[in-house]
């Protein structure tokens, strides 16, 4: 009978929330979540645990309140119901099945000073424990919803293994079969969202894919349906404030939508601006980390039983996109790269509109930028705007170090005033003074047909630890700078066989640095496209003649004095030399720190063994019930630690 009132209750708690937060399966849900609490509860009664989750309760609510503990609550509940029950466990099945009853008074003691200490301390050691191992679910900051992304990524798992077989991958991979290209495009087509979007992007990669795979992959299309008029008015509201207040006209239907969102049109009430609007698509981060993690692992799976998909290259080019879709679902980071640009585009008369961000209208999940009017970069243009554009795209790469980097024809624009315009700024890359100055280096020597100068600019935008051949480089672009001279145009070949050589050679490239070859090298196929006349080689031999070698010479040497007039007093300081005598200079960093904090913990730790060990001789009340009990758990948390510590130590350094 108390079963079925549990479950009457809890049906009914449950239905009113379904119904607060318009969730799905209004009745089944409920139903569901009702008989497993009941269940539950009937199993707590059985095993006397009822009293457990009491105390465990009233404690958290005690230690929570400490400073220490405010930020880690879903952590803290862990340890402290883990602790609870622990003790009382243990207390039940020793202390009170004792032959001869303890007296009253004692009781007292042990129920009210020595159990709570007990599962106070206790609590306060697996605390630390979960610390150290840093489980995901309890750092989390919403393990529901953790654990509902792994049951969804076990759905999508499932499904992919199911389309995957269906389709005869596996047997296609072993055998290296000219259908496979386009059995992969058809598990992504399949998958859907971040795995079509990943095949368009692979399917602008015609500098790394085969011929085949880039048909594949082009077929492609994205296609999601649109947000509601009433799912857009609650985003909007919550977000920037009421819509018709905002608004003077929004247009619900989208003028682009995809799987992380959508693009409105609209004209601002305050100014009557007219402005396009981006909204970001509920729940995309959450849904789209588990997919990007899932193609990944399929990636990863591919190039396994693939020689020939390993030599793609598709893992890295994934692990690249993961990273660039995830700031593509932070407006803030697109409206700062947006913003950096269009000021560096001023800062340097660079002729090339970049939209204005509207600040006040723009928050993570909602963009406001400039509506700039004009049509996609589709028709013919002359050789003097696509010149115009290379050089642009070269001079924030080598000078301003922050690029564009996607610029595929729907990211460049031609305006109405026969001006270019560049949007979408949700993909841009950084470079190091030090990586513009190895591409500087490499481009150079590429004008001036110095190998040996191109393979030390190559050399210097690798990834740091690798062994290199630089006298093997150098014979290899030697062969390549003959082959490409046979093309009409040699840079074009030049840059597209770069990329193979260096994974030929077992090279990488750092990402960012990768980056730009590939902008440059998506950005020549563009322009390609909509001039005949166009040639990277001619481009970039005339933004070498307009470069000025010695200024950058001059630019260069500013920096290394700006850098030395930095330092040199900051030297001066140190004691480095006293009586023409090299002395050893402190080494002011977070080793210091780690130190410090492992000694803390080995004290820590002898101290519990001392008491521990003190407790086999010293017999007594507080000895039995409270000391030896809280040094062995002290003990064995800190030896723990402890070896954390040292395995950390041993670790190789990346």
């Amino acid at each position: 009978m108390f079963f079925f009132i549990v479950m009457l209750v809890g049906f009914g708690v449950f239905t009113a929330l379904a119904y607060i937060f318009n969730a799905k399966h209004k009745i089944i849900m409920p139903l569901v979540s009702a008989l497993a609490v009941s269940m539950l509860v009937q199993v707590l009664e059985q095993f006397y645990m009822s009293s457990i989750i009491i105390v465990a309760f009233i404690l958290y609510f005690i230690i929570s309140s400490i400073r220490t503990f405010k930020h880690e609550q879903f952590q803290l509940m862990v340890a402290i119901l883990f602790s609870t029950s622990v003790v009382t466990l243990i207390i039940t099945s020793t202390y009170f099945k004792q032959p001869v009853a303890p007296s009253e008074a004692e009781m007292v003691r042990v129920m009210f000073i020595y159990y709570p200490l007990l599962i106070l301390f206790i609590s306060c050691y697996v605390y630390m424990l979960l610390s150290v191992f840093n489980f995901k679910l309890l750092q989390s900051g919403n393990p529901l919803g953790y654990m509902m992304g792994k049951v969804r990524g076990f759905r999508r798992m499932v499904r992919l293994l199911w389309i995957a077989s269906r389709k005869g991958l596996n047997h296609l991979l072993q055998q290296d079969h000219a259908k496979l290209p386009h059995v992969i495009a058809a598990v992504l087509d399949n998958m859907g969202g971040v795995f079509v979007k990943f095949g368009q992007v692979l399917s602008t990669k015609k500098d790394m894919l085969p011929a085949q795979y880039i048909e594949a992959f082009s077929s492609l299309h994205d296609q999601v349906k649109p947000l509601s008029r009433k799912e857009l008015k609650e985003i909007i509201d919550s977000r920037i404030g009421d819509l018709e207040e905002t608004y003077e006209d929004f247009g619900m239907e989208p003028i682009a939508a995809a799987s992380i969102g959508q693009v409105h049109l609209a004209r601002l009430k305050s100014t009557g601006e007219k402005v396009v609007v981006k909204i970001l698509r509920p729940d995309v981060k959450q849904k789209m980390s588990v997919d990007l993690d899932l193609l990944i692992q399929f990636v990863t799976r591919l190039s396994e039983r693939s020689s020939k998909i390993k030599r793609l290259g598709l893992i890295q080019l994934a692990q690249g996109f993961k990273t660039n879709l995830i700031e593509e679902t932070d407006f803030d980071i697109e409206a700062l790269n947006t913003n950096l640009l269009r000021q560096a585009f001023q800062e340097h008369d660079i002729p090339i509109q970049v939209p204005k961000i509207y600040a006040e209208y723009s928050t993570k999940q909602i963009l406001t930028m400039e509506y700039i009017e004009g049509q996609r970069f589709t028709r013919k243009v002359t050789n003097d705007v696509s010149e115009m554009i290379m050089h642009a795209f070269l001079q924030q790469i080598l000078m301003i170090g922050i690029f564009h980097a996607d610029p595929h024809p729907g990211n460049l624009m031609l305006t109405r005033d026969g001006e270019v315009a560049l949007i979408d700024f949700g993909s841009v890359g950084y470079l190091t003074e030090e990586e513009r100055a190895g591409m500087l280096n490499f481009l150079m020597g590429y004008s001036r047909k110095e190998t040996k100068q191109m393979a030390q600019g190559l050399a210097g935008v690798c990834e740091e630890g690798e062994q290199l051949d630089v006298k093997m480089i150098e014979r290899r672009l030697g062969r390549l700078l003959s082959e490409a001279s046979f093309s009409p145009d040699p840079t074009s070949v030049m840059m597209r066989r770069l990329m193979s050589m260096i994974t030929d050679l077992g090279m990488s490239l750092k990402p960012t640095v990768a980056g730009a070859f590939r902008a440059i090298i998506t950005l020549d196929g563009t322009l390609s496209s909509v001039d005949e006349s166009y040639s990277l080689s001619a481009a970039s031999q005339s933004f070498a003649e307009q470069m000025d070698t010695g200024e950058i010479v001059k630019e260069q040497f500013n920096k290394v004095k700006g850098r030395l007039e930095d330092y040199i007093p900051k030297l001066l300081e140190l004691p480095l030399l006293k009586e023409n005598r090299i002395t050893l200079a402190r080494e002011d960093n977070h080793n210091l720190t780690d130190f410090v904090g492992t000694l803390t913990v080995g004290i820590f730790t002898v101290i519990c063994m001392v008491i521990m060990l003190a407790s086999f001789w010293v017999q007594g009340e507080i000895m039995r019930f409270v000391l030896a009990p809280l040094s062995m758990s002290g003990f064995g948390t800190g030896m723990i630690i402890l070896m954390m510590s040292v395995i950390k130590q041993l670790k190789p350094k990346s």
